[in-house]
């Protein structure tokens, strides 16, 4: 942001958030904007909603009080909220008399129907016995309207049905880990079945029949059984030691699909982040009471959901406030400070660092993309090898999806009739070339795009305000476009060349760098020139020599004038 001071000299002034204290997209808090055909001062909603007594300041101060497009968005939430609230409260105090007659009116008639069935709800029927007779029944003295015991003179009465929202509903809530320890207590002979029925708040029925599914399998052991047994006590164990991670540390869960974040709680049916500062705030914003509630359900199905990806950036102890350098510092901290041991985490759960340089969270290397990145992890989990190439994979998926490039063949197009030797590679030639709906979809409407870039100039074109600005550290460039960001940090202020000749010690920067520079290496000179035919090894030894010629007809056009 740029501000004049009084000698008119150019002030270059960085802006941040007022209330996150962020850099990006900003507005002025005192400026009037357009909302949905509405005007909107966010210094008076602020003021509105939170009760501050920030005040408008003058014009030449202006410029401090700035809010990002983040902010904005949680104020126009908090304010709609609370001038609902208010609403509710005076429609309250309005009809309070008539709310309340109709509430006391309403619970009364439950409790007499209530009262009505606990009268039966202590009577026991027992079932007769076929050796007994109705003579037998009928021994005890009869009234005078009673002379008989037919059936119709004798009806029983018995207890009102329950309305059906209320049948079945007495059994006992109980969690798997209870019934776990109920199950061991019985086995190791610590508790009764009844003593651990009680305790752990487990049905007896419930109790009896796990245990003698238990004693089954301990006498006929099946290897299919016993090996989704212990499938399952280490998927459980996984889901605990998640938790503890949770708990103890500031560590993000995310999902990824198509290069983009999205949030392990809302899966990939919510919102979608370019950003990983985005992903953090709204995970840290809507799913506080979440965090460690639903970790069962994001790592279903289990076969699918085998490992987790947590982002450790500014990694952290939450109970001591201890700064976590490493991810392994992580681990020793939660075992010899806290006693926490993570056997079944350290090969399933899978750290990244998402920052604006991706670099991996255990060797430190850094890469352009995340794709890249994501790859590279396999390096450093060897839980599933490939039999044809050695190749290592972090999750059964990975190797299922890399087994497929050793199934060579001939798979045509079905449209244009172009041939691929492999499946997948002629799915992604349809779905760009021939499919009606690309597979990149815009983050803020329904439009669907076959290449990235085409759904960038979109999101441009359309929902500019939704842009964010990327500015490069170094020498403050600006960036609209992620992967324009990510090459010229690479080019510009890279320094590992991680591209080597294989003929010489020479080491460059970027692929087609090596490329060119290959050329140098060819024996046979294959590029001739068209005015003397002269033969060179590379394209740029003819573009050189192509400029003498062009020198030379230049010099002698001006002799000849």
């Amino acid at each position: 942001m740029d501000s004049l001071d009084g000698d008119g000299a150019m002030v270059i002034i960085i802006g941040r958030c007022k209330c996150c204290l962020n850099e990006g997209d900003l507005k002025n808090m005192w400026t009037p904007y357009i909302y949905e055909g509405e005007t909107e001062i966010y210094g008076m909603m602020l003021t509105e909603c939170f009760g501050l007594s920030w005040q408008q300041p003058e014009d030449n101060m202006k410029y401090m009080d700035m809010i990002c497009i983040s902010c904005i968005s949680r104020l126009r939430d908090a304010l709609a909220f609370k001038r609902e609230v208010l609403v509710s409260e005076e429609v309250l105090r309005e009809n309070q008399d008539e709310i309340f007659l109709h509430t006391t009116v309403k619970v009364e008639k439950n409790l007499e129907e209530e009262e009505e069935e606990v009268k039966f709800s202590e009577v026991e029927y027992l079932e007769i016995p076929d050796s007994l007779n109705k003579e037998e029944l009928c021994e005890e003295p009869l009234s005078d309207d009673q002379s008989q015991c037919p059936e119709e003179n004798r009806k029983r009465k018995w207890p009102k049905k329950l309305p059906k929202q209320h049948r079945n509903k007495t059994y006992k809530q109980y969690t798997e880990k209870a019934l776990r320890m109920a199950i061991d207590a019985v086995q190791n002979e610590e508790m009764s079945r009844s003593e651990a029925s009680e305790k752990f708040k487990v049905p007896k029925e419930t109790l009896a029949l796990r245990l003698q599914n238990a004693i089954a399998k301990k006498e006929e052991p099946d290897d299919d059984d016993a090996s989704k047994i212990i499938d399952q006590e280490k998927h459980y164990k996984l889901i605990e030691e998640i938790k503890s991670i949770l708990t103890y540390t500031n560590a993000i869960p995310y999902k990824t699909r198509l290069s983009r974040y999205y949030c392990a709680y809302c899966s990939t049916d919510g919102p979608a982040f370019d950003d990983a500062d985005d992903l953090r705030v709204h995970t840290k914003t809507k799913h506080v009471d979440d965090r460690t509630k639903v970790v069962d359900q994001i790592m279903r199905p289990q076969w699918l959901n085998e490992v987790l990806k947590i982002d450790i950036h500014s990694l952290h102890c939450t109970v001591c406030c201890t700064i976590l350098l490493t991810w392994n510092d992580m681990l020793l901290h939660l075992k010899d400070v806290h006693e926490v041991a993570l056997d079944e985490a350290y090969n399933r759960v899978i750290p990244y660092i998402l920052a604006r340089e991706l670099k991996c969270a255990l060797c430190g290397a850094a890469f352009a993309s995340y794709n890249m990145l994501d790859g590279h992890m396999n390096a450093h989990y060897s839980s599933y090898i490939c039999s044809e190439c050695g190749d290592t994979f972090l999750s059964a998926s990975r190797l299922k999806k890399h087994v497929l490039v050793h199934n060579t063949g001939k798979f045509p197009c079905e449209v244009c009739g172009k041939v691929y030797n492999l499946k997948k590679y002629m799915k992604k030639h349809f779905d760009l070339v021939h499919g009606e709906k690309g597979q990149y979809k815009c983050s803020y409407c329904p439009e669907r795009f076959s290449r990235p870039f085409q759904r960038h100039q979109h999101v441009l074109d359309n929902h500019k305000e939704m842009v964010k600005i990327k500015t490069c550290e170094i020498c403050g460039m600006t960036f609209d476009f992620m992967p324009y960001f990510t090459a010229h940090m690479r080019r510009k202020h890279g320094n590992e060349k991680n591209y080597k000749c294989k003929q010489c010690d020479k080491s460059f920067l970027m692929k087609y760098q090596l490329r060119d520079h290959q050329e140098k290496h060819l024996e046979e000179r294959n590029v001739v020139c068209n005015v003397c035919n002269e033969r060179f090894k590379t394209k740029a030894g003819l573009v050189r020599h192509s400029q003498l010629h062009r020198n030379f007809s230049t010099a002698k056009s001006q002799t000849v004038k």
